[in-house]
């Protein structure tokens, strides 16, 4: 990961006092992973990977692929690639193909069946962001 590290701060013009304060930790940390004293632990990849968010988890771990993820413009919608995990941050291990990713229909987002619900009762909305993140809202008690 000493390479990946490095060619992250390059391509990003940061020193490693930078991308340390960037990502939340120590600077000695950044500097014993470039060295190669430290191996990284997941903590220290997951601020990596949620600091900035168009990097390639596949490439930060193991070098292999693009470094960036695919990009959208602006203008272009969001398309939701559903796969067999939940959890974008797990990798298939070496072993197992790779599964296929399929383009969301907007029907498979939507429940065909409706909840018994009164109008007015909604119990939560969650706005999900390109970045990975979201916000959820509940109402009040």
């Amino acid at each position: 990961m000493q390479e990946q590290l490095q060619e992250i701060l390059r391509r990003e013009n940061l020193t490693s006092s930078q991308f340390a304060d960037k990502i939340g930790v120590q600077r000695s940390s950044v500097s014993h992973v470039i060295s190669g004293r430290n191996k990284p632990g997941f903590d220290f990849i997951q601020k990596i990977l949620l600091a900035f968010p168009g990097l390639n988890a596949k490439w930060l771990i193991t070098g292999s692929g693009d470094m960036y993820g695919r990009s959208l413009p602006s203008d272009t919608p969001l398309e939701i690639e559903l796969t067999d995990s939940a959890d974008p941050s797990v990798l298939p291990s070496e072993s197992e193909p790779e599964p296929e990713p399929r383009k969301a229909e907007p029907r498979d987002l939507i429940k065909e069946e409706t909840p018994n619900v009164a109008p007015g009762e909604i119990d939560r909305i969650v706005v999900f962001y390109k970045d990975r993140t979201f916000r959820e809202y509940k109402q009040e008690s």
